[in-house]
This record gives C-alpha cells, structure tokens and sequence, in this order.
C-alpha cells in the first residue's frame, strides 16, 4: 500500500514591544492531502484534504531586572507517525491479533499557560485541551473470536499542571529539579470512565565536580500512581549514574549506567469496548556503557539557552 502526505504551510509572527512589556501574535495555516491506495485499486482506501488554524500568542511583562511574568496561548497539531498508519497485522496466538490503524487521525491540541520566572527559578500554571488523542484500544470480534489491540483516537483529553523549576548550586554540586503535579482526564465514549486524581512527575539531574578531574552524574526521575479517567497506570522511578574523568584536558572517560535498579515493568489498566485489560509491559533498557573521547583544539564551554532541556519532558502528559 502507498501513503502520501502533502503539507503546505504558511507561518506570520509579530513580535511588537510596549514599553518594558513584549507582546507576540503569529500564527500557522496549514493545508493537508493525504491519499493512501494500493497498487491495483481504482479508488484510494484513504483520501483526507483539511485545512488548519494554528494561532499563538504571547505576552511578557518584566517587573524588575530578575522578575518577569508571561502568558502564552498555542494551538498546535501532533499527528500519527507512519509506521502506525500502515495496514500491517500481527497474530501474538490465535485468539490476539495486534493491528495498526491507517484512518488515525491528527490530534488538535490548545494550550494556555502562565508562568513566573525568578531568575532562572519558575512556576507554570497551565491548562490544556486535546481532541483526538491518540490510545490504547481493544476490540473483540465474537463471529470469528479475535482480541484485536491498536491504537485509535479517542474523544477528547483535558489536563492543568502546576510546575516548578528548581536549579541549585553549591559549590562542587549543580543540580536542575522539576516537580510537576497533573490533573489529567481522558474521555471516550467507548471506554469506562474512572476516577480521574492528580498524580506528581519529578526529575533531577545532578553533577559533582570532584578532585583530580572526576565527576559524578546522579539522574532520577519519578511518577506516582497514575488515574487519567480511563487508564490506571502504576508508579515508577528510574536511577540514572556515570562517572567521568578527564586526561590531560583533551580525554575523557566516561562510565554511565542507566536504569540503575532495572525498574522497567509498567503496568497499565483500563476498559475498553466492554474489554477489560491489564497490560504488563517489560522493557529491557538497562544499560552499561564505557566511552572515551578526545576533544580536537580548543574546547569551549557549552551555554545552554534552554531554560528546560529535559529529554524525558514526554513522559508527562
């Protein structure tokens, strides 16, 4: 089967300054073809052609020289990757096929946030609204009795989060800390709503500068127990460490073992299509790594403009 997906986009943003305060207005159009067929076929299995709005504003007001307050609204689309559009089908037995899903649609996602930074401290208020989010799902087939799992898009998402940004320096010791606390629900029609509670995200990433060019990395992150409305997932929290050492200011050793206490089930609960499941999902992702690195003339020091650089920012969602 041939998938083809055109965009065309057309981007305005302007930013004007009153004063002390910014203020920023852009926004994106973007028109969408989307035709999937096999070979052989007269008429396309999939044919999709939409057009979409995506505005965002900004505004930034600085009450002194360390201080500063700013709203933001943002529109914005995240839609299915390839692999998850395609018309493949595995059986895992007999009774349980797992099938990707090619009419997935994009998820339109508005977002409304404050923030307070204090130097480079901060506190973000937020609220967002998905339609379309995109899920596990079962459905079973009682003429030919076959458990089919794929992903589907579900009605709506709804979420506030309160997140705080912490980093910390003390002499040999920096660290970047971040606690977000979420109110998550999930809504489908086809599935049982439950009880939708906060649940907390924390991460801290921590480096020791120590004697004789040694340095020590001690990363964590956490979520607590997890009821989004439809899905109840369990708890987890994950040790990253390495140690470096550095040679004659051009080598460098580094040691780093990741998911130190090899947490790596997750399990998740939820009902579906009158399908009650209780997954369990095993991932092997511990990790022990020697690298050795030289550095080519002069090596500068890296700035981060960044205020948050946090790869793992997609578990929260």
């Amino acid at each position: 089967m041939t998938l083809k997906r055109k965009i065309y986009q057309d981007i305005l943003n302007c930013p004007v300054k009153l004063k002390k305060a910014g203020f920023s207005l852009g926004f994106r159009v973007e028109n969408s073809s989307i035709i999937g067929k096999f070979r052989d076929d007269a008429l396309p299995l999939l044919d999709k052609k939409y057009t979409n709005f995506f505005p965002k504003a900004q505004f930034t007001f600085p009450i002194d020289s360390l201080k500063s307050i700013s709203v933001n609204y943002a529109k914005s689309i995240r839609r299915p990757n390839y692999s998850s559009l395609s018309q493949g089908a595995t059986y895992i037995n007999p009774y349980f096929l797992y099938a990707r899903n090619i009419n997935l649609g994009p998820t339109i996602i508005n977002e409304i946030s404050t923030t307070f930074q204090y130097h480079d401290k901060s506190v973000k208020l937020g609220y967002t609204y998905a339609k379309d989010p995109v899920h596990n799902s079962f459905s079973f087939d009682d003429q030919k009795n076959i458990m089919t799992f794929q992903d589907i898009n579900f009605d709506k998402s709804s979420g506030f989060t309160a997140d705080f940004t912490l980093p910390f320096t003390h002499k040999f010791w920096t660290a970047s800390n971040s606690l977000v606390f979420i109110l998550e629900k999930i809504e489908d029609k086809s599935a049982a709503f439950l009880a939708s509670k906060p649940y907390c995200y924390y991460s801290s990433n921590n480096e020791f500068k120590l004697p004789k060019e040694y340095s020590f990395v001690l990363n964590f992150w956490g979520l607590t127990k997890q009821y989004t409305g439809v899905f109840v997932t369990n708890p987890r929290f994950i040790v990253d460490m390495a140690v470096s050492k550095t040679f004659i200011k051009k080598w460098n050793c580094t040691l780093s073992c990741n998911n130190v206490f090899k947490n790596n089930i997750e399990t998740e609960k939820f009902t579906i299509n009158t399908v009650n499941s209780k997954a369990r999902y095993v991932v092997d992702n511990h990790e022990i790594s020697l690298t050795i690195k030289y550095s080519f003339g002069k090596v500068k020091e890296t700035e981060f403009k960044e205020k948050n650089n946090d790869e793992n920012q997609d578990r929260v969602r």
